[in-house]
């Protein structure tokens, strides 16, 4: 279809849609639009609003804020018999749908909770609240289970990675503008701006869910479903796709085990208020995220997932080390470690994506997918958090007393989590990224020698254009300068 004067109409090109059906590439735009607009809700409820909600307004404790972050995740374990009931009956479309709507509405009840249950007490206020996160955690179980299920089958493979990224990178921008916003909001209204972040959140998590009718989904492969723990006991014979899960366990439990406490540690400790907080943490990791991960994307459909991810993992290990120097005075150091944390996390997470569907088979994927996202949430997640309430609330508390000073530095019980969480870093570096193994991927030497000539070859191609630019220039004005004198002898 073409406009009067006969050129093809304007459209919007964030990835290599050449020789793609034009059903597929709107299927891969509503799913960008779909997180651009999720991440509004994403922002909120994991963001500094949601920690300080359940501080400020709830009155939650270390314990408690640890809690409310482990249980609802362990309902993840419901994926095993969602994935078998969607193999079963091959409706992932009406699962996602129904699941991600009846659920993320629940999100306006909890921003209420305040106000229609004045006179509870603060620890009833907190379990009505749990009741409501497990809920919608159970049902996203769901929704996460069917989108990978989708992605599968929907993305193809040659662009993946960059796909992934432009995704992310465009989700990203939402979420920037999104932390600023909201948390300047809160800042200026005071303790109601809490409920109001929480109830938009709400709005676009579901508007995000409705993104999704307008998505066609490839129909689900037909193939004999046998028997529950006969299908578990296929993905558990999967050698290397065990080995994605048990690294991305141990992974995530290192890093997850500080997760629920760096934003009360900004809100207490350093005492900044909630637009500091978004700039410090969510807008400069999100900037860098921004200008960094399309070429993430790039170099993994180049290079391979693995020498890739373990390059990022590198820098993820050590972007906890500026928190230990931060103080009251000095707390622009945490920029250090969120650029750091925003260059590198978002390529983690595409890796992730990408290994775990390169490592099931189509056939009864959702299953290898349930099992991925039931383990690295109960161990990797709820585990993590319960352990480092339980690790803030006592033990750390009391070396904090004992120790309140350690070579100079102020110590709180969050800086010794800090060290806790590097140390376990480390150990799930060296002992368990290694054994993952995955088809065609470039070495981790080999990778970094190719970005090096490639670097190299740019910089000596840019050196080039500048010197040919100069040279151009420069004859251009002997040339003028010849024929000035043949048009005017005199001069």
């Amino acid at each position: 279809m073409r406009n009067r004067q006969g050129r093809p109409p304007f459209r919007l090109r964030f990835f290599n849609d050449s020789g793609m059906a034009e059903q597929l590439r709107k299927n891969l735009y509503w799913v960008i639009w779909s997180v651009t607009i999720g991440m509004v809700g994403f922002v909120i409820t994991g963001g500094p609003v949601w920690s300080a909600f359940q501080r400020e307004v709830l009155g939650a404790n270390d314990f408690q804020i640890g809690l409310i972050s482990a249980i609802p995740v362990a309902t993840c374990a419901l994926q095993l018999f969602i994935s078998y009931y969607m193999e079963k009956k091959r409706n992932r479309r009406f699962l996602f749908l129904f699941l991600g709507l009846s659920g993320r509405v629940l999100w306006l009840p909890i921003a209420l909770v305040p106000y229609i249950f004045p006179s509870f007490s603060v620890d009833l206020r907190i379990w009505l609240v749990i009741v409501f996160v497990v809920i919608i955690s159970g049902t996203n179980s769901g929704v996460n289970l069917a989108y990978g299920s989708l992605m599968g089958d929907l993305v193809p493979i040659n662009i993946r990675g960059s796909y992934f990224s432009v995704r992310q990178r465009i989700s990203l921008i939402s979420g920037v503008i999104t932390g600023l916003l909201i948390s300047a909001m809160v800042d200026r209204v005071g303790l109601v701006g809490y409920s109001i972040a929480l109830a938009v959140a709400g709005v676009t998590l579901m508007l995000d869910i409705v993104c999704y009718f307008f998505v066609k989904w490839p129909n689900m492969e037909e193939a004999h479903l046998p028997p529950l723990l006969t299908l578990l006991k296929e993905v558990f014979s999967n050698k290397r796709f065990v080995k994605i899960v048990v690294f991305y366990s141990s992974w995530l439990f290192a890093v997850n085990i500080a997760a629920p406490f760096w934003n009360i540690h900004m809100l207490e400790y350093l005492k900044m208020n909630l637009t500091q907080m978004a700039l410090y943490s969510q807008i400069v990791s999100g900037l860098a995220s921004i200008m960094i991960v399309t070429r993430w994307g790039r170099l993994i459909d180049r290079y391979g997932n693995k020498p890739v991810l373990q390059m990022a993992a590198m820098c993820i290990v050590l972007s906890p080390v500026p928190w230990l120097f931060a103080t009251n005075s000095t707390a622009w150091i945490i920029i250090i470690s969120n650029v750091i944390s925003g260059a590198t996390w978002p390529v983690i997470d595409i890796c992730q994506q990408n290994l775990y569907l390169s490592q099931s088979p189509r056939t009864h994927r959702s299953m290898y997918i349930a099992v991925f996202f039931a383990c690295i949430n109960l161990f990797g997640v709820a585990l993590a958090n319960a352990a480092g309430g339980y690790l803030m609330q006592s033990p750390f508390a009391a070396l904090t007393l004992r120790f309140p000073v350690v070579l100079g530095l102020d110590f709180s019980k969050m800086h010794w989590m800090i060290l806790t969480s590097i140390i376990l870093r480390i150990v799930v570096l060296l002992i368990f990224l290694p054994r993952i193994h995955e088809d065609g991927a470039q070495t981790l030497s080999g990778t970094v020698k190719g970005i090096a000539t490639d670097t190299g070859g740019q910089m000596r191609r840019r050196i080039d254009m500048i010197r040919l630019s100069f040279l151009r220039k420069r004859l251009r004005r002997q040339i003028q300068n010849e024929a000035l004198e043949i048009t005017d002898p005199g001069k």
